[in-house]
């Protein structure tokens, strides 16, 4: 079993397509806080709009939705930190509840509310996935990761991630578009 690996920068997708945007995807979306690797950015987005265009079916889950909103506000906190400089900041008790705290709320909540409304939320049954073999996986890759590989594969989805565990591991076949 081996993933089908596709570069990202000539893929174009057909209607009849299903994709799952790992978080990674999202962030280069939604989070301005980052401007991170902006030839990938470039191509992802191009990716999305083409997704978009020829309305092949996007979905997302409550997971990645979590996985967005909790990495947007570390980072939040990450640079708020930085800019504070006072060392050993902690991020309930001293990032939650200020005003800065709220706008990254907002800011994230607008960009969940354009991820769902672009996306179809996928329902992630937690008690039909074989969690042997999510557990199986997690011996070499991010729970996470595992979790999405094994609903994937009930959807024969296409994977678009910038995460090179979802290739390096090579127990599944799903099909990865990703930045090489």
């Amino acid at each position: 079993m081996a993933a089908k690996v596709i570069d990202v920068k000539s893929f174009s997708p057909k209607g009849s397509d299903v994709f799952f945007f790992d978080n990674n995807i999202w962030m280069y979306l939604f989070c301005p806080l980052g401007n991170y690797k902006q030839s990938q950015q470039k191509y992802f987005s191009q990716l999305f709009n083409d997704i978009l265009t020829v309305r092949s079916t996007l979905y997302t889950t409550s997971l990645i939705v979590s996985e967005f909103a909790n990495r947007y506000l570390r980072l939040d906190f990450e640079l708020w930190a930085k800019l504070i400089g006072t060392p050993g900041l902690e991020f309930k008790k001293d990032f939650v509840g200020t005003s800065r705290y709220a706008d990254t709320v907002a800011d994230i909540t607008n960009a969940i509310e354009k991820i769902i409304s672009n996306s179809t939320r996928y329902p992630d049954n937690f008690s039909s996935i074989d969690l042997s073999r999510v557990l199986k996986h997690f011996s070499v890759i991010d729970f996470n990761d595992s979790y999405f590989i094994e609903n994937g594969l009930k959807t024969n989805w296409k994977l678009v991630t910038d995460d090179k565990d979802f290739i390096k591991y090579q127990g599944h076949n799903l099909t990865v578009v990703t930045f090489l």
